[in-house]
């Protein structure tokens, strides 16, 4: 039973009612609104915590469901913390990683203190840069970059080293001004930098294109993930920049698609997720499943729909790509978005063989279908890492 005095035990913020009877003792029920739950961090540590072990077992384990819907690579474009990625290295090690991986590093900022970033960015960080370091089943792939911490961030980071379930650090965001330093310095020695879309805006599109007055960035492929509302000149300024995106479409073009587009007038529509506009503009977009859910047939159907989940509506009919181009979003686009497109991403001669049999052809099957299909079989280098029973006939 855990022991918490009832004097000690105070809310840290509004999100998190902790339940006390008439007599001030407590009942034991804790209300945690928050997505990443805050009580698990503070209290609940050691009961919910992931060991090293835990995390090396269920890497394999993991891999073999995305498996079954026929992925072959992943990016971890929210940035993995020192102790998710020793459990990538050690399996890699060991041979028990199937799935090839590009990982950008979460860093602790709290524990760089008051380190000028210059001398910082160039002795600590300097081997994130281009081209990333280590093999065709496991590399790094730049930094993970965030403007500004919330209350909740600093208080999930009090658990560091330990980062719960998410495996990335929480402390991660910057100030503005420190941020743009970050990003002058990241260019300077070659390290790419991803970030994260806000709900309505481009957080960091702005920074990006002030370090690019200092030192071109163009080509180097510089992502923002998540991307959602993005207006016409918005997607002026990201060609220009020749930028990388990722999406969010299990959100933006599902379940939160109707709130969206009820906060916008109707001929904004089309800037919700403008897949097509982006593509017209040379934009090379990859899709994502922000690990919920982990099958890429539900994006892929998204994108090519475009229904909320709620009213049935169907928002920005002109930015839905046909069937080809949403798989081409992801397989090739997600092998550009590595810079491993010569080796990977299509069917060709002298690339890796990495591919999927699967239950249905997503170019001719109905539409609202896509999202069931799974994989007989999925190959990795040639190696079977997935296979149903009966698959051959």
């Amino acid at each position: 039973m855990l022991a918490l005095k009832k004097k000690r035990v105070v809310s840290p913020l509004p999100s998190v009612t902790i339940e006390k009877d008439g007599n001030g003792d407590l009942t034991g029920v804790f209300q945690d609104n928050d997505f990443a739950p805050l009580t698990e961090l503070i209290w609940f540590r050691d009961a919910a915590r992931f060991t090293d072990a835990d995390r090396l077992r269920a890497l394999p384990e993991s891999a073999k469901a995305y498996h079954g819907f026929g992925t072959t690579s992943i990016f971890e474009g929210h940035g993995a913390a020192s102790e998710l990625l020793r459990a990538y290295r050690r399996a890699h090690r060991a041979g028990t990683l199937t799935m090839r991986a590009t990982l950008a590093l979460s860093a602790n900022w709290t524990a760089a203190a008051n380190a000028p970033l210059g001398p910082f960015v160039e002795a600590w960080l300097g081997w994130l840069g281009e081209p990333g370091l280590g093999d065709d089943m496991l590399k790094m792939g730049g930094l993970y970059v965030h403007l500004g911490r919330s209350e909740e961030d600093d208080v999930r980071a009090a658990a560091l080293p330990y980062t719960g379930w998410a495996g990335f650090n929480s402390n991660h965001g910057l100030p503005r001004a420190q941020l743009k330093e970050l990003l002058l310095h990241c260019a300077r020695n070659d390290i790419r930098p991803t970030s994260i879309a806000g709900r309505r805006g481009l957080s960091t599109l702005d920074l990006f294109e002030e370090v690019d007055r200092e030192i071109p960035i163009r080509g180097r492929r510089w992502v923002i993930s998540h991307v959602n509302i993005i207006s016409p000149r918005d997607i002026d300024r990201i060609a220009k920049l020749g930028l990388v995106l990722t999406t969010h479409t299990n959100n933006y073009l599902y379940k939160a698609l109707d709130g969206t587009a009820k906060d916008l007038n109707p001929d904004e529509h089309n800037d919700i997720v403008p897949l097509n506009s982006l593509r017209e503009a040379g934009v090379v977009v990859s899709l994502a499943t922000d690990n919920t859910p982990i099958s890429l047939w539900h994006p892929v159907q998204q994108t090519v729909l475009r229904k909320a989940i709620g009213s049935g509506r169907v928002y920005g009919e002109t930015q839905a790509l046909s069937p080809m181009e949403a798989v081409r979003c992801a397989t090739a686009n997600g092998a550009y978005l590595t810079f491993d497109e010569a080796k990977k991403g299509s069917l060709e001669a002298g690339k890796f063989a990495d591919l999927a049999v699967l239950s249905a052809d997503p170019l001719t099957v109905a539409a609202d279908r896509i999202s069931g299909i799974t994989a007989l079989v999925t190959m990795v280098g040639g190696k079977i890492v997935h296979e149903t029973a009966g698959w051959r006939g």
